[in-house]
């Protein structure tokens, strides 16, 4: 089960860098409802959408492979995971009218992140 979570999040986490990084404008208005409208904005969404998505991924992938290190790729995934619910739980409360699509989002993030923590014991 550890290795599951590990390997999908990977692939989570490399297929929806690289959607980013190939169609910000999409993504974008998918995820947000709205789209980057100038060239920085889109530079900036494949950065930081695209490449630090498919940099996560990258990096579990290369644990896995390279140091067999199931526990701390699982801290990894939880890390990453549950950080994102703070950002996106502060979002929500200080922003507010979040999309169905955030709380979704927002229930993955603890959901697996907590199951991340849990399978280390």
């Amino acid at each position: 089960m550890s290795k599951l979570l590990v390997y999908g999040t990977a692939i989570f986490f490399l297929i929806y860098g690289a959607v980013f990084i190939a169609y910000p404008v999409e993504m974008a208005h998918w995820v947000t409802g709205s789209s980057p409208a100038t060239s920085v904005s889109l530079i900036d969404f494949r950065a930081t959408y695209g490449g630090a998505q498919l940099s996560i991924g990258v990096i579990l992938l290369l644990l896995m492979k390279l140091r067999e290190d199931i526990d701390f790729a699982l801290v990894i995934v939880a890390a990453s995971l549950l950080l994102m619910a703070v950002g996106r739980t502060v979002g929500i409360l200080v922003d507010g009218q979040a999309s169905v699509l955030m709380f979704a989002y927002l229930a993955a993030e603890l959901g697996f992140g907590v199951l991340a923590l849990f399978l280390r014991r």
